[in-house]
């Protein structure tokens, strides 16, 4: 086990929802480690940011050349399915072709480090048709162009990776929680309920397919995972792979239940034409029972938790 004042942790994406809860997190959970969060745009409190572009090989390299990291945790990524749609080849060069230069940078620059790569739970996707909980061992048959960059992904890091660091692909399932943009269906609700709560919006909420049932998790358990496989990467196969998600799935409706049970005004919701998109995965279920023998982490928030912060989020920013 490497002492925690040995570990230099490179979190890219760090800006970004995910990142700023995790680079927050680590900081607790490794206080004399070095922490460097890095990111296209964008500050986080508490932490060393520099500016990533994953277009460019020397920005890479002008980074990964000056800290050196002993653990990456690969965040950074185009991540909205539904974007991803409008413009698939700004997807791959950042989801595909911005893994392979990084590749290639940690080879010249940290040949040992260890790389913690978020993949997704999205690139499953026809194999979810079986209607049982999947585990890591299900084929991937991606049904997107953001499901497809990041199965070509992993695709890539487990040729191209070799005999180095441990390399972790951790597959990311839905996950919730405040600071989320309204891209995301979540997200997207609780912002109308909030804005119409403070009578700037109309208390007709606008949804999509509220019957497709995924797997929802809470931003603050994602972040417990990441600690966790940090904690016991020492003790990994050398090259491992780990569904993170709740281990329950509901309708999206659910959602909009407890979103309307939590309002305080009478809110309604309404079926938008232009946020229904063909649904190929009418269900995604995982388990995680494979990141819990590794590593004993459970999710801990319940739903209910887990959407009140999504809305008090949006209220305190309505």
């Amino acid at each position: 086990m490497r002492a925690v004042e040995d570990r230099r942790i490179l979190v890219t994406g760090a800006s970004g929802f995910v990142g700023r809860a995790l680079v927050a997190r680590l900081r607790q959970a490794y206080p004399e480690a070095a922490l460097l969060g890095a990111a296209a745009s964008g500050q986080v409190d508490g932490v060393d940011m520099v500016r990533l572009d994953l277009a460019s090989t020397d920005s890479i390299v002008a980074v990964t050349r000056a800290f050196r990291p002993t653990d990456v945790i690969h965040l950074a990524a185009q991540s909205s399915v539904q974007g991803a749609f409008g413009l698939p080849r700004s997807v791959w060069e950042t989801n595909v072709v911005g893994v392979l230069r990084l590749i290639d940078a940690l080879r010249d620059d940290a040949p040992d480090a260890s790389l913690v790569f978020a993949s997704s739970g999205e690139a499953y996707g026809r194999s979810f048709l079986a209607g049982q909980a999947l585990d890591e061992d299900a084929p991937l048959q991606p049904e997107n162009p953001y499901a497809r960059s990041k199965a070509a992904a992993e695709m890539a890091l487990r040729d191209l990776w070799g005999d180095r660091g441990r390399l972790v692909i951790l597959r990311m399932f839905n996950h919730l929680g405040p600071g989320q943009d309204e891209r995301f269906v979540a997200a997207s609700f609780a912002a109308q309920v909030a804005r119409a709560e403070r009578g700037l919006g109309p208390p007709v909420i606008k949804v999509g397919d509220l019957s497709a049932e995924r797997d929802f998790g809470d931003i603050r358990d994602l972040v417990e995972a990441y600690v966790s496989v940090l904690d016991n990467i020492d003790s990994f196969e050398a090259r491992s792979v780990f569904n993170v998600c709740s281990g329950t799935t509901r309708p999206v409706r659910d959602i909009a239940d407890l979103l309307m049970e939590f309002a305080r005004i009478p809110i309604s919701f309404e079926i938008d034409p232009a946020r229904v998109r063909p649904q190929a995965v009418q269900r995604a279920a995982g388990s995680h029972a494979a990141l819990t023998a590794a590593t004993g982490w459970r999710p801990a928030k319940s739903f209910r938790e887990t959407i009140l912060s999504v809305l008090e989020g949006w209220r305190n920013r309505a």
